[in-house]
């Protein structure tokens, strides 16, 4: 086909236009939103299992060597001082007996001395009795305080074994597990019981010791069990966090009290306990939309007041939600407090851009 000069400026002047076009849409100012940089502490939270224990537990031994009476079934509940256990007496009592009678025995050498030392003593004075015999005397007067003594403190230790061969319950609870039963012969340190406190319950979690410095008596957490629909929920007070990790887990031991009287969680109780970390310092925070991931590093949009942008180079840390931390990691770059950052179609912006930002809804 055969050019005509019509047809070559036609097409010159369509090209132009195009380009003309192009360059308006390329310089007009893309629509963005944006949210403020904020300074605060970190508030983030760490999900660990706990288990329920009664806070006063305690595994009774029987304390004395001798015969079961009597001893609490597995599930009876019992308050403060009533018996768990009763021993056979009888032994302890015929010793008691036999003691007593030989501190009357001591009682009556003593009188029977003190009074041959005190003629004995008479005749000396008129040099009737040699000095020897009183010396005797006086060793023997000696000795039956002795024997005097000595039957007093045995009859102590049998009432103290009395008072061992009952054993009361040292808090209201419940009997969870029996040892020994009824007309068995046990030794002193033989288990007999456990005795489970369940009106004062304490959950007992490990935390990974990097987490360490953020656990401190005090500090209170939520705690829940049971079906996820419809959930049991308390809280509990941290009491002790035990700085001893765990060579193989690398974990400590803390220990939280329940705030109330809660009849609802039962000892050994497996529950979710929710550990908040918070950090000691405010943090610079922004919204983790803005941030940028490419293959050279992360980075933000910052928008200036006269809506151009600059990249700003980041280093992100711990998040929360929709928050994260992050701290510049180019000094030359400035990013303060308060400075407006592009959280939605910043992603192909370059440095001194012309922006137009858009209203939050």
């Amino acid at each position: 086909m055969r050019k005509t000069p019509f047809t070559v400026k036609f097409f010159s002047l369509a090209l132009a236009c195009s380009t003309l076009m192009y360059s308006s849409i390329s310089a007009a100012a893309l629509p963005i939103a944006v949210e403020s940089v904020t300074q605060a502490p970190l508030t983030s939270s760490l999900a660990v299992n706990g288990t329920l224990y009664g806070k006063q537990d305690v595994v009774l031994t029987a304390g004395l060597a001798g015969r079961l009476l009597f001893v609490a079934e597995p599930g009876q509940q019992v308050q403060e001082g009533e018996i768990l256990v009763r021993m056979d007496t009888l032994p302890l009592e015929l010793e008691q007996a036999r003691q007593q009678e030989m501190l009357n025995r001591a009682k009556v050498n003593l009188r029977f001395h003190k009074q041959e030392l005190s003629r004995l003593k008479k005749l000396a004075k008129t040099n009737s009795a040699a000095a020897t015999q009183v010396d005797s005397v006086q060793n023997q007067h000696d000795l039956a305080l002795s024997d005097i003594a000595l039957a007093e403190i045995e009859l102590r230790v049998i009432a103290d074994q009395l008072t061992r061969a009952t054993i009361r319950a040292p808090f209201t609870g419940v009997v969870s597990e029996r040892f020994k039963r009824a007309g068995r012969e046990v030794s002193r340190a033989s288990e007999l019981l456990n005795f489970v406190d369940i009106h004062n319950l304490e959950t007992r979690l490990y935390v990974p010791v990097k987490y360490l410095h953020y656990l401190k008596p005090g500090i209170s957490l939520p705690i829940q069990s049971g079906d996820l629909d419809n959930p049991t929920i308390s809280t509990a007070t941290i009491t002790s966090v035990i700085p001893a990790t765990d060579p193989r887990s690398q974990t400590v031991e803390v220990r939280a009290k329940l705030v109330a009287d809660q009849h609802t969680f039962a000892v050994g109780q497996l529950v979710d306990v929710t550990v908040p970390l918070q950090s000691k310092k405010p943090v610079m925070l922004i919204n983790r939309d803005a941030l940028i991931i490419r293959q050279t590093g992360i980075h933000i949009v910052k928008v200036s007041q006269d809506n151009t942008v600059q990249q700003i180079p980041v280093t992100v840390g711990k998040g929360e939600g929709k928050l994260v931390e992050i701290t510049p990691s180019d000094d030359e770059r400035q990013l303060l407090v308060g400075d407006r950052i592009a959280v939605r179609g910043a992603e192909r912006l370059t440095d001194g851009q012309e922006v137009e930002v858009q209203a939050s809804n």
